[in-house]
């Protein structure tokens, strides 16, 4: 339980008399509601960024280019 070295005289006279009980506050409770930071950009895996318009697909789409597929310049 806290101490009561950081309440008022009134308040220390109704904790004595088992009347009220101050809020229970650690710094759990202070980090939860502090403001969060900013999120970090988003990235592919190690930091890569992902770019998903030059990546070529495995399986071709109706509409893709002939070159857009993973085939590669020999086949």
């Amino acid at each position: 339980m806290s101490s009561t070295q950081d309440l008022a005289w009134w308040q220390k006279l109704l904790v004595a008399a088992q009347l009220w009980r101050p809020p229970h506050r650690t710094d759990h409770h202070e980090k939860k509601e502090m403001e969060r930071p900013p999120m970090p950009p988003v990235s592919g895996a190690y930091g890569n960024k992902v770019v998903a318009e030059t990546r070529r697909r495995l399986v071709p789409q109706r509409g893709d280019d002939p070159g857009a597929t993973s085939r590669g310049p020999s086949d």
